[in-house]
């Protein structure tokens, strides 16, 4: 269902590239590439609105305000929507899992702005992050959007950014909320989990991970991702089938399968965060939270500062639980 406050005719006239794509049959609608694409890119949905449809502040508000403008720092997996861009005057350096020829490819199909990915200074392929900026203590931030679910080994991508990060430096997050995508039939993750894959110092997501994700993807009126005034029908996306040879696959081959490895609630990650502070494998605190908007929360972490508060645990499972 359009958002009420979605006007289709002024976001076909504002991006072109939507337009095209439209036009092309490759999205429905401009409200359909919106709901896949725009929304997270921040891009405009009315006239005059430069807001999400919650609070008031845009995705990239929530996180250049608490981020040292004039210093130095770094945007991981930007791809097609940079938060801080070179072109914005933010001096930053820019990882990402392909380079921006690559990546410039990867996402001619989508309708996307080619023009706003970033020229990237550093391509990934799992090593350590320290290892392959070769800096420590050097940035004053570090933001990663819809990361931080796909990474293997949580607990040791913390640490690597603590090592990047100067004192007081900040991680700002964009996460997506398990509640409002593809990830809603399965359960927040647990402490625990990420313990292990960290005792297991894993660079790639397990064959059970990729089973359940494609076992239990779904989509709900159509879409990948939704809000919470959204109660049209779920479907699962992929077949048994599918996730069986997906398993066989991830099992079988050396084949690397990009899944959500993690699914947190701003409830279920706040527990986490505490969770591992106190086990002393991180010195990141949460200094600042956004609730879900759409499908994604916004956390702010700091190396050496003091939680704001630290979190009743009981209830916050009771919390996690209630949300099922």
């Amino acid at each position: 269902m359009r958002h009420k406050n979605f006007d289709e005719a002024f976001y076909l006239s504002t991006y072109p590239d939507v337009k095209e794509a439209v036009k092309a049959g490759k999205f429905e609608s401009g409200w359909q590439h919106f709901n896949a694409f725009g929304r997270a890119e921040g891009r405009l949905h009315a006239p005059g609105t430069s807001k999400s449809f919650k609070d008031g502040l845009t995705r990239e508000t929530k996180l250049l305000k608490h981020i040292l403008s004039d210093g130095f720092g770094i945007e991981i997996g930007p791809s097609h929507r940079p938060i801080a861009s070179k072109r914005a005057g933010y001096k930053v350096d820019i990882v990402d899992h392909m380079d921006t020829d690559g990546l410039r490819a990867k996402y001619v199909p989508h309708g996307v702005d080619l023009q706003a990915i970033e020229e990237v200074d550093f391509v990934s392929k799992g090593e350590p992050l320290a290892d392959l900026i070769g800096r420590s203590e050097y940035y004053d931030w570090i933001i990663a959007s819809h990361v931080i679910e796909h990474i293997p080994d949580v607990i040791s991508w913390l640490q690597q950014c603590e090592i990047l990060l100067k004192t007081g430096g900040r991680l700002a997050l964009i996460v997506p909320d398990k509640r409002f995508c593809f990830d809603h039939l399965q359960a927040a993750t647990a402490t625990g989990a990420l313990i292990d894959a960290y005792h297991h110092k894993r660079t790639r997501p397990s064959p059970g991970q990729v089973f359940d994700h494609l076992a239990n993807a779904c989509t709900r009126a159509g879409s990948l991702s939704w809000s919470a005034k959204n109660n049209g029908k779920i479907a699962l996306r992929h077949s048994i089938d599918e996730a069986c040879q997906g398993w066989n696959t991830a099992a079988t081959t050396e084949h690397y399968m990009d899944v959500h490895c993690w699914r947190f609630t701003p409830h279920s990650f706040r527990v986490v965060l505490s969770d591992l502070k106190q086990l002393k494998l991180i010195s990141l605190s949460i200094v600042q939270e956004y609730d879900t908007v759409g499908e994604e929360f916004h956390v702010i972490l700091e190396k050496g500062a003091e939680a704001t508060a630290q979190p009743d645990r009981l209830t916050e499972l009771l919390e996690i639980q209630s949300q099922r």
